[in-house]
């Protein structure tokens, strides 16, 4: 295996372990597998990091795109999915 394979390979198991801490996954309460990995950016203490969703809403009176990071936080033993707001575009 070359040094990229290898590289490749261990990201998807420390993914795949860290997917796993919560007990509802390994009770087979959740999938066994995250069905959003695809999406996955990066990984914490409890939190998972995903792509963002955009969404056209009223901020402060003011017709604004706001930008959500999507997240998965570990949460009495299942992960739980939230929108986080990372930014806000404001129109006229």
């Amino acid at each position: 295996m070359d040094p990229s394979g290898a590289s490749e390979l261990s990201r998807r198991i420390e993914e795949q372990e860290h997917w796993q801490q919560a007990a509802a996954v390994r009770a087979g309460q959740l999938p066994r597998v995250d069905p959003d990995r695809l999406e996955l950016t990066g990984l914490g203490y409890g939190v998972r990091h995903y792509g963002t969703e955009q969404r056209h809403e009223v901020v402060d009176g003011r017709r604004s795109l706001v930008t959500f990071r999507v997240c998965k936080r570990l949460r009495m033993g299942a992960w739980e999915r939230e929108l986080v707001r990372e930014d806000v575009l404001e129109f006229g």
